[in-house]
């Protein structure tokens, strides 16, 4: 998973993948049968391994919207092995993809949704702790935050400063209140 997200599907090589497992060729491709089904199986433990750990944090938070600040600033501290921002595997994926592997489409359709519904989880719980509007569309907000996530995550990649960083998270939070 770590030699994927942080070379990508295309530079990843077999050589990377060997390296990384500690398998022989043989025993590699008895694990999975391609590149493409490591790479899969890789992605998805990201994406499952991702979504368990927000949902953790959530259920330790005391405060949903705090929660969601925390995880927007959470973009400063993304660090690859080289010491370079490697940005979220699923934009990463994404990004690289686009529409051309229909399986790894469905997996980033499904991996989207599912850090949707946990922002929308934390913004249902913000909404009964009296910190949200009652009338906030959650789910539309889920989506929005999703997408602010990406973009920040994005931002870090290009190396933009951690003060526009943060500015941009006390403005998205704003929008909350």
């Amino acid at each position: 998973m770590q030699v994927f997200w942080q070379r990508g599907y295309e530079a990843t090589s077999l050589q990377d993948l060997l390296s990384a497992t500690g398998l022989s060729k043989s025993s590699l491709y008895q694990t999975y049968p391609s590149k493409l089904a490591w790479f899969e199986a890789a992605f998805s433990h990201y994406c499952g391994q991702r979504q368990q750990m927000l949902l953790t944090l959530l259920e330790e938070a005391d405060s949903p919207l705090e929660y969601i600040r925390n995880r927007l600033l959470g973009v400063l501290d993304d660090e690859g092995l080289d010491g370079v921002p490697r940005g979220c595997m699923l934009v990463n994926v994404a990004n690289e993809f686009s529409l051309s592997e229909p399986q790894v489409l469905s997996q980033v359709q499904a991996a989207t949704e599912g850090f949707c519904q946990v922002f929308s989880a934390a913004l249902e719980r913000a909404q009964a702790a009296g910190e949200l509007a009652p009338g906030a569309d959650t789910r539309a907000l889920g989506r929005y935050l999703q997408c602010v996530m990406s973009g920040l995550r994005t931002q870090v990649k290009s190396g933009l400063p951690a003060a526009s960083i943060e500015s941009t998270v006390a403005t998205v939070m704003s929008t909350l209140r």
